[in-house]
């Protein structure tokens, strides 16, 4: 009896869990048995056949050109090869002398019409898998197309069967919208932000904690926002998003390094906050003994170093400038309630529908300019992304503009913050003393140990409005200098 291997596949794990791999086996024995052969070894394999590069089959094939068996028996064709790689591996045992047969196919692979046939048969069963291939894929952009996920579901939502919307995990989802929350800040490094979560409990696939690099693919994923990534192409979704467009393009912004990512080795309180009034470089936090220093390394520069605690001192007595007095308080409080009364907010929100009607517009020219070959599909690809992103945040500063009692009561906060920002920086955190700095102030700069403060934007804004020349507010509200140029030195008072 001749000896000859045994070969049995599946395409799937489901499949190998049901009869297929049981029945083809019994074929191949009863042919061996009819025919004189003895299977001296089976190798099974649960891969598909339409792409080359099957593990067990070339092991089986490398086994055979050693001369470890004289032959082997497949139960069909199609379960031998779906590729035109693979089947000229076939051919080429059979030029080498190795005996293919096909146990339930009935074919002489030595003949002519039967390698004729076995040829023929291949081709159809490798039509079938494109074929079969082509149809998935036009079931799955057609769900794309209608909104739907069809993979399985990133990390912070629920899978919930075929042909259902994925929803927001109660348990994840959270987590996942703080870590952009987190990073968004400028605080976290990938690194830092992956601890960070694993500390809070957000747990990645397979029950383990988060690595670094779920938190990269998650940071990067646009269906947080309600969109859908595929293949180079962004599609609209119709599952509930996570998080805002523009906190999804603040993370871009970061990663993209147009905000400096914090070092998460030194933590400085005011690191990268400071510079130098002389040379105008950044002041660098040196830890030395049991204190904080913060100084210029600019060579010859006359600047002295800062204490940490004093440098505090400082910035809660300079933030006291910023103060608004009550009766400032109510005069702009009256003036906000004004403008939103009356045009305010309809103007502002001509000027975004504006400016949505021009990102589509851009839209609708970027297609002509792909259809007339003047960019090619990539550039299409990168430029309709960008304004897609654009009109999602802007669409969401739309939304914004239709709940005025909302846009009151925010604005009643900002007023309550203006008017005792000492009192709050006293009473935050170091990371929310980090944030109070940064948004109210525009530059904070030293010079022989002294500080001062240039108002945010905001504020300025605020300083102009009460100056108006109908009202004389109540004693000096302001009392910040111009920022000094490059290179000019400023002067302290």
């Amino acid at each position: 009896m001749k000896p000859c291997f045994g070969y049995i596949r599946v395409s799937t794990k489901e499949q190998a869990d049901g009869a297929s791999l049981d029945a083809q086996k019994d074929a191949i024995t009863v042919f061996a048995s009819q025919n004189k052969l003895l299977v001296t070894r089976w190798f099974e394999e649960q891969e598909t056949a339409s792409k080359a590069g099957r593990p067990v089959f070339e092991d089986m094939r490398q086994r055979l050109l050693c001369g470890q068996a004289e032959g082997v028996i497949i139960h069909r064709i199609d379960r031998s090869s779906r590729n035109y790689t693979d089947w000229a591996h076939i051919d080429e045992l059979s030029q080498q002398g190795i005996k293919v047969f096909f146990a339930a196919d009935g074919l002489d692979f030595e003949s002519t019409g039967g390698r004729l046939m076995a040829d023929i048969q291949m081709v159809l069963a490798a039509h079938y898998s494109r074929n079969l291939s082509f149809e998935v894929k036009k079931g799955l952009y057609g769900r794309i197309k209608q909104g739907h996920y069809p993979f399985k579901a990133p990390l912070g939502y629920l899978d919930n069967g075929e042909g259902q919307l994925k929803t927001i995990d109660p348990i994840k989802g959270p987590l996942v919208k703080l870590a952009f929350e987190l990073y968004c800040t400028g605080e976290h490094s990938i690194t830092s932000l992956t601890a960070e979560m694993a500390r809070r409990g957000l747990i990645g696939w397979g029950g383990k904690p988060v690595v670094r690099r779920n938190i990269e693919t998650m940071l990067r994923n646009p269906f947080y926002i309600g969109k859908m990534l595929v293949r180079g192409t962004l599609y609209d979704a119709v599952h509930e998003p996570l998080i805002k467009a523009g906190q999804f393009q603040r993370v871009k912004d970061v990663k993209a390094g147009r905000h400096k990512k914090k070092s998460t080795k030194h933590k400085m309180t005011y690191r990268t906050l400071l510079s130098c009034a002389d040379c105008n470089k950044m002041l660098t936090g040196e830890r030395q003994k049991a204190h904080v220093y913060y100084r210029c390394h600019t060579y010859n520069c006359p600047s002295l170093s800062i204490r940490e605690d004093r440098l505090t001192d400082q910035l809660q007595k300079r933030l006291q400038a910023l103060r608004v007095s009550p009766k400032n308080k109510e005069y702009l409080r009256r003036r906000f309630h004004t403008w939103l009364n009356n045009t305010g907010p309809s103007k502002l929100n001509n000027s975004v529908k504006l400016r949505i009607a021009d990102a589509s517009s851009r839209l609708d020219r970027l297609t002509d300019l792909l259809v007339d070959g003047t960019i090619t599909k990539t550039d299409y690809e990168v430029r309709k992304q960008n304004t897609d992103f654009e009109l999602a945040n802007l669409r969401e500063e739309e939304q914004k503009f239709a709940d005025s009692q909302k846009t009151s009561a925010d604005l009643d906060t900002l007023l309550c913050m203006a008017c005792d920002l000492t009192g709050m920086f006293a009473a935050l955190t170091v990371p929310e003393r980090r944030d109070l700095l940064k948004n109210c102030t525009d530059r904070i700069v030293v010079r022989q140990g002294e500080v001062r403060l240039f108002a945010a934007p905001w504020i300025k804004e605020l300083k102009a409005m009460i100056k108006d020349e109908d009202y004389q507010p109540a004693g000096e509200v302001f009392c910040l200098p111009e920022p000094a140029q490059k290179g000019v030195k400023i002067e302290l008072h």
